[in-house]
């Protein structure tokens, strides 16, 4: 039976440097994929599945704060997550994820999302660009 997670992270971190090279630069090279595929899925949430009536501030800190790298992913239409937020219940009836976008912004902020000077993505190029909702609503 293979270790849970948790105990499995804390052998490699433990026995890593003694384990032969090859074999570590390959856990390494393995274990580099899996975070760059939890962190496209955490991307893919903040996207596609953050609703302001199911998820608290924390549980977004938390995704943030895990990977963060995930404030910066473009889903198909170019958009940040933050700028999904912003365009998040346009439609009746759809979920909204809009009292996250001042926290989206704060970290975005902090961690460089969107380039100097646009508020952690608020204000990039491509949110300009899209402000408004097809009902013609401004987003932003």
């Amino acid at each position: 039976m293979p270790p849970s997670v948790d105990n499995f992270i804390t052998k490699v971190q433990q026995y890593g440097e003694k384990v032969p090279k090859k074999l570590n630069t390959k856990i390494e090279e393995i274990a580099r994929k899996a975070v760059e595929e939890m962190s496209k899925a955490a991307g893919n949430f903040l996207h596609e599945e953050l609703d302001d009536d199911k998820h608290t501030e924390e549980q977004v800190m938390a995704i943030i704060e895990l990977f963060p790298e995930s404030l910066s992913q473009l889903e198909e239409d170019n958009f940040l997550p933050i700028q999904s937020a912003t365009m998040s219940g346009c439609r009746s009836g759809a979920r909204s994820s809009v009292s996250f976008v001042p926290l989206m912004a704060s970290e975005g902020y902090r961690l460089g999302v969107g380039g100097e000077g646009n508020r952690g993505g608020l204000l990039s190029a491509m949110a300009c660009l899209m402000a408004y909702s097809e009902d013609g609503h401004n987003t932003i």
